[in-house]
């Protein structure tokens, strides 16, 4: 019997995720579009399939309705239900004390399912967050340290720190200290990784100082059931974790060299996306995501000029249209004469074919003639008129969002019981401007007008 048979997996995909403001108005996270046509799910469940976990369990809560639709029983990566399982888990019951409060919650409340499998270890997964590995590594690790608890950690600057927890770790790669999402310069300095821990660790990027948890765990499963009944904590990085490190548990960190994005935030959503229209991409998303049955009909002239862009392989790049640093997404439709400067245009519902060819129709992305777009990110179904200018040289975030609601967009905002409103969200650092997903738009009317300029 393999290491990884007696293994479970567990998927936290039932948060809000309202750090991506409009892109979760109407999905929750893990369903919103990246890098052309994937999810961000596809990557949790690509790396599961790669390391052939037997039983995968997916708990879903917050606009779950796309995501149940898109994973079913994990077929699309792979899973035969036999073999390999997928199995979507859901509060029981619609009363506030049945909802998951947080990812302990989750799965305090999933135990009885999980019992049923008796696996040994428990990988408690992330699924908002891009990478590339298998998780052997990982089990073996803690495995052989008998560790209460290993927390898969990433080397990251100290520009990130304050969103995530981050560890201390000894020669061994035991952790010391912990501590959650730190303000405080004081301790911020007491977690600086030392030369000698870089080198051991070949982090050889002078601005790589912390290691940060990636929020994925490593358990054994009647520790961990014991750790869930002895606290009445919520989240396993504010409240589980420590308790375990208080009542003198082993922690261990194992550190993952590869490439991690968290894609819970706007500008990290962003960069993410850039990150691979680089010319260097940091792997290939070809071998290791969902194999999407999708017919090619790409079509880009040799007038038009496309560099360091993913384009999905159902888009049309018109003649003498400038795509620099951008990702364009499925169904994509870019008119004579445009220019795009760092943006993601996440595409159309996957419905456009008729007779094997693209057809042009109302649920499509499309950019005007001779319109300019930089930082920008559109979901599905946005119409920009022709003429249109959108970028941050245009004005204070303030200025630019006084001329969205001119024309009827509404900004975005979160309601007293946590519903996202609005059509766009402009992030105040960068002036990214994010226009939301258009339903049932009306072929007739575009979303910006001609002529627009914000």
């Amino acid at each position: 019997m393999a290491l990884h048979d007696n293994v479970l997996g567990f998927v936290m995909a039932g948060g809000r995720g309202t750090r991506l403001k409009v892109l979760t108005r109407d999905t929750c996270k893990p369903m919103v579009d990246i890098l052309g046509h994937h999810r961000i799910f596809d990557f949790v469940a690509t790396n599961i399939m790669n390391t052939s976990i037997p039983v995968t369990l997916v708990a879903m809560q917050h606009e779950q309705g796309p995501l149940a639709e898109y994973v079913e029983a994990g077929r699309l990566w792979g899973f035969d239900g036999i073999d390999r399982k997928l199995e979507i888990v859901r509060p029981n019951g619609t009363e506030d004390s049945a909802k998951f409060k947080g990812t302990a919650d989750s799965v305090r409340k999933s135990a009885a399912k999980i019992d049923g499998y008796a696996p040994e270890i428990v990988l408690v997964l992330g699924a908002d967050h891009v990478y590339n590995m298998d998780y052997i590594g990982f089990i073996e690790q803690h495995s052989g340290s008998n560790a209460d608890i290993t927390i898969m950690t990433n080397a990251v600057p100290e520009s990130k720190i304050k969103d995530f927890g981050i560890v201390k770790i000894d020669e061994s790669g035991s952790i010391t200290d912990f501590a959650e999402k730190p303000t405080d310069q004081d301790v911020i300095d007491s977690f600086r990784l030392p030369p000698e821990t870089k080198k051991r660790l070949g982090i050889k990027d002078p601005d790589l100082n912390f290691l940060a948890s990636m929020g994925n765990y490593a358990f054994f499963w009647d520790r961990l059931k014991r750790s869930l009944d002895l606290s009445s904590g919520m989240d396993f990085g504010k409240d589980i974790i420590p308790d375990i490190k208080e009542r003198g548990g082993d922690l261990y960190a194992y550190v993952f060299d590869g490439y991690w994005r968290d894609v819970g935030k706007v500008q990290d959503y962003f960069e993410c996306n850039m990150d691979f229209t680089n010319g260097s991409s940091p792997f290939d998303l070809s071998k290791r995501l969902a194999c999407l049955d999708e017919k090619s009909c790409k079509q880009v002239p040799a007038d038009a000029f496309v560099h360091h862009t993913i384009l999905d392989s159902c888009g049309i790049v018109c003649e003498e249209s400038v795509i620099i640093d951008s990702v364009l997404g499925h169904q994509v439709f870019v008119e004579e004469k445009c220019v795009l400067d760092h943006c993601v245009l996440l595409g159309s519902e996957r419905n456009g074919y008729h007779d094997d060819h693209f057809v042009e129709q109302e649920h499509s992305t499309r950019i005007g003639e001779s319109s300019k777009l930089s930082y920008v990110i559109l979901d599905e179904n946005v119409w920009i008129g022709s003429g249109v200018d959108i970028g941050p040289h245009n004005g204070t975030p303030e200025e630019r969002g006084e001329i969205l609601e001119s024309i009827g967009l509404k900004p975005y905002g979160e309601l007293d019981d946590g519903t996202v409103v609005g059509d766009f969200y402009i992030e105040p650092e960068t002036g990214i401007l994010i226009i939301g997903r258009q339903h049932d738009p009306d072929p007739k009317e575009r979303i910006l007008p001609d002529g627009l300029r914000c």
